[in-house]
């Protein structure tokens, strides 16, 4: 949408952050946009690029604390000093201002050999990867600007290449639109997976075109092709996150999951089909079935079971302990599925399916761990019985969830805008002040970060209560 320079709107005298913030919510709900996109049109409609440079402008009116030294040392790609300040003590995370050292280093004019030594002293001090200015991280100025080199550095130190920027980019967007000087080499490592090796790339687009007369050409002509791992950076392996597509084989693309394509092919179970006639290993065959049962895209382009049918009948196995990752994504109805079709029921399957016929009994007989894990699942899948049942059973609600392991079942809760929930975990000793490890989000700010009113309105009269 353009705006004409006289359409545009003049700033309050002193305008304030969260009043945006909310006016640009009010927007998206009205157009039904994506936040992202709606803040994309405040921010033209007062004559801004963009919402960061908005954003940008509104903290430069605000009185601001003076940046740290530290900070200053690091924007100014000074490492003697840098050293020097670390060396006596000084906090790697503390920018003084609205900021924080790896921040300003990242987003330095100085020379990138400077700023790649002085990040490595940061982070080497304690410095985390992902806190700068309110709704930007480090890695998005590194896209930005480069070096590739800086960006491995960052993520080596657990920064995540996916996380939006307030303005709802990822670093591969940002880099897309850069004129950094190693551009391409920023967009290939941002571009998840990561795939150098040209038959395997060409395997993988016949997949997803659906095409199984190339894809058998090129696996007959290469029959490595269905053993090799693709081999990303090495900066992804040494993050120390948990990544389940980490390196992946060739038969895991089938799943689309992680999402790479938004329409599948009808002809995928023919795909699949064509690879396990040439030799799948029994443990690709369990991997992709993992896959196939917690992607949306396959669900919802209708393959998600056909799929499931191709591998079971090629001899994948259904571990019903390990249907939590599945069912934490919300796929019940493969898993009702695959209990249709015989496999055993738990009491965490029962909690998620909401089988309050058969849960009692399952907990009676169920251990510590899955008792919680019922709990944790009933919570995700919006089933405040079964939940109940659980807490009775003994589950503890205070505790880190088995399944999205950053979160407590009341923030699931909470994201779910699930009142009764709240309530019930609530009255069961679930704490209304516990932060999330990735996000350090209370329950209620995962509510307000949704939009959930009802829940936003019930847990601001707790905390007032």
């Amino acid at each position: 949408m353009s705006i004409s320079d006289d359409a545009r709107r003049a700033l309050p005298e002193h305008p304030s952050s969260e009043h945006l913030r909310k006016q640009a919510k009010r927007l998206a709900k009205l157009l039904g946009v994506q936040l992202a996109e709606a803040q994309q049109k405040v921010a033209a409609g007062y004559g801004f690029a963009g919402w960061a440079a908005l954003m940008a402008h509104v903290r430069s009116l605000a009185p601001q604390a003076p940046l740290s030294a530290l900070a200053r040392a690091s924007g100014d790609g000074d490492v003697t000093r840098v050293r020097q300040l670390i060396a006596a003590g000084h906090d790697p995370d503390d920018g003084g201002a609205d900021t924080s050292p790896l921040w300003e280093a990242c987003a330095s004019t100085a020379p990138d050999a400077a700023r790649l030594t002085i990040a490595g002293i940061l982070l080497n001090a304690g410095a985390s990867s992902r806190n700068a200015v309110p709704g930007q991280r480090p890695l998005h100025a590194v896209a930005m600007r480069g070096p590739a080199s800086l960006a491995e550095l960052l993520i080596r130190h657990g920064a995540i290449e996916w996380e939006p920027n307030i303005e709802g980019r990822s670093a591969l967007d940002i880099a897309r639109r850069s004129r950094a000087r190693d551009k391409a080499a920023m967009i290939e490592l941002f571009d998840r997976p990561v795939i150098r090796d040209p038959s395997f790339r060409a395997a993988v687009e016949a997949i997803y075109a659906g095409e199984v007369a190339t894809l058998e050409r090129l696996l007959d002509a290469e029959p490595r092709l269905l053993k090799d791992r693709i081999r990303e950076p090495d900066c992804y392996r040494l993050s120390g996150r948990s990544q389940y597509f980490l390196d992946p084989k060739l038969f895991w693309f089938i799943a689309n999951n992680p999402i790479l394509v938004e329409n599948m092919p009808a002809s995928l179970p023919a795909v699949a089909r064509a690879m396990i006639a040439r030799g799948v290993s029994q443990e690709d065959l369990d991997y992709a079935l993992g896959l196939v049962m917690t992607g949306s895209k396959a669900r919802e382009n209708g393959l998600q079971i056909p799929l499931l049918e191709v591998l079971i009948d090629a001899g994948a196995r259904a571990d019903p302990e390990g249907m939590g990752g599945v069912l934490a994504h919300g796929e019940t109805e493969i898993v009702a599925h695959l209990v249709s079709a015989g496999m055993a029921m738990t009491a965490p399957i029962a909690a998620a399916l909401g089988r309050q016929d058969v849960l009692p009994g399952l907990l009676r007989a169920a251990s510590q761990r899955q008792i919680d894990e019922a709990l944790d699942l009933a919570v995700i899948n919006n089933r405040t019985e079964s939940a109940r049942l659980a807490l009775e059973a003994g589950a503890t609600p205070n505790r880190f969830s088995s399944q999205h392991s950053n979160s407590q079942p009341l923030h699931q809760a909470a994201l779910h805008d699930n009142v009764a929930m709240l309530e019930l975990l609530i009255s069961h000793g679930a704490g209304l002040d516990v932060v999330d490890t990735l996000w350090g989000g209370t329950p209620l700010g995962w509510a307000r970060h949704s939009g959930n009113k009802e829940a936003i309105a019930y847990l601001e009269g707790r905390l007032k209560g």
